[in-house]
């Protein structure tokens, strides 16, 4: 019995104590196709910290043997040396049998690194090099995958497909090619694929994105259908109740819209989107309590203003100016045209003329193609009687509507 023998033998007792005694003996004694073959079933075996001691040695004997380096990059790699990785890999030349190897690994590390360009570049040389190798074609897509370039991803996904590669290393083909379509904005396409996907493939995930890509098509009633199947079998996925509200919202189901809106937020109370479609939902049926939520996401999620305009929106709709005011009050609005829009048109409903006027001037160039802006404007220019202002403002008006008479006798009254 080798070395050899007796090292992968008392691994399968369990006795790990002995094993690092017998590797140094295998390396005094056996052979070296002996040695390279104990280290590759060490590392098959996820023992690389042994294995890189076998590998060390025989590259000493071996410099230039790519497939070594090769192995030596991969145990880098998983270290996080990527710098010793490269290392290793520069030395592999194109006229080595482990050449192949060499540009997965080499690809693999400039990912992991965030250079997508190079990782590119070395799995086309891949595909150019080894044309019959659907590793680097699979590779490849991954690569443009993880870069959300889904057209490019989805043509290699494509050629496995055409060899009648299904799955790779554990990853569905099939199941990829609907997320890329559906990445890509070919909903349709992606619903296609979506429902020929197995039971297996049909996997939680891919149930909601088969209900997201029947939201974005506008088919309300089949993506309720699918995402509550989704949530029947789990409660706790929270990203299905935002686009499920939306859903019933779309179909004018407020009372299930604000249902599911509340228990998405129960789940995630820093979801915005969830405030929102609350808030949308419950106006019509209980307005006091939608104000009550969307109050509770404006303290709560890190990016309120979204919430703040839309609550504004709706005091200055319902003539709530003085709960505007309150709402507005202390807040740093200078950067959203909108908001000092509905300040001032609130000052003004509420007698505070000069404040309004000089509020509703900061955005005149925000809006100045607005005719409701505009009117507003007007009317707050007539109270302060700055005729100076109003009339260039009326002709405005009058540019982008004008058979406006009540307009034209305001402009003839100046």
């Amino acid at each position: 019995m080798s070395k050899a023998d007796e090292v992968i033998e008392t691994i399968d007792d369990g006795d790990f104590s002995k094993v690092d005694p017998l590797i140094q003996e295998s390396i005094a004694q056996d052979d070296d196709q002996t040695q390279f073959s104990l280290a590759e079933t060490l590392m098959s075996r996820g023992l690389s910290v042994q294995a890189k001691t076998i590998y060390d040695h025989l590259l000493a004997m071996y410099p230039t043997e790519g497939q070594i380096l090769s192995r030596l990059a991969e145990i880098a790699v998983s270290d996080g040396n990527t710098d010793q990785a490269l290392n290793y890999i520069s030395q592999i030349t194109p006229d080595s049998p482990a050449y192949a190897e060499n540009l997965l690994v080499s690809a693999d590390i400039y990912q992991s690194q965030g250079l997508y360009e190079v990782s590119e570049q070395k799995l086309l040389n891949g595909i150019r090099e080894f044309p019959d190798e659907e590793v680097f074609k699979f590779a490849l897509a991954e690569v443009y995958f993880d870069e959300n370039k889904f057209s490019k991803a989805l043509t290699y996904y494509d050629m496995l497909l055409d060899m009648g590669i299904k799955n790779y290393s554990g990853i569905s083909i099939v199941l990829r090619k609907a997320s890329s379509l559906a990445g890509d904005g070919q909903y349709e396409e992606a619903i296609v694929a979506y429902e020929d996907l197995n039971a297996i493939e049909l996997n939680e995930d891919a149930q909601f994105q088969l209900g997201f890509l029947y939201n974005q098509v506008k088919n309300y009633n089949k993506s309720i259908s699918i995402l509550e199947k989704l949530l029947e079998t789990n409660r706790d996925y929270p990203t299905a109740y935002s686009i499920l509200a939306e859903d019933y919202l779309n179909i004018k189901k407020n009372s299930d819209a604000f249902k599911y809106a509340q228990l998405g937020l129960n789940l995630n109370e820093l979801d915005d989107k969830l405030y929102q479609i609350a808030f949308d939902a419950g106006t019509a049926e209980d307005p006091t309590g939608a104000i009550k939520i969307i109050e509770k996401g404006i303290k709560t999620v890190e990016n309120p203003l979204p919430l703040v305009i839309k609550l504004s929106d709706y005091y200055v709709t319902k003539g709530q100016f003085k709960s505007n005011l309150d709402l507005l009050n202390g807040r740093d609005i200078s950067n959203n045209p909108k908001l000092v829009w509905n300040l001032a048109k609130s000052e003004f409903e509420t007698d505070d003329v000069d404040k309004a006027q000089e509020n509703i001037l900061l955005v005149l160039d925000d809006f100045k193609d607005n005719l409701d802006y505009l009117s507003d404007l007007i009317e707050i220019l007539r109270s302060t009687g700055n005729n100076d202002v109003l009339k260039p403002v009326i002709q405005l008006y009058l540019k982008q509507d004008p058979d406006n008479e009540e307009m034209h006798d305001l402009l003839d009254q100046i």
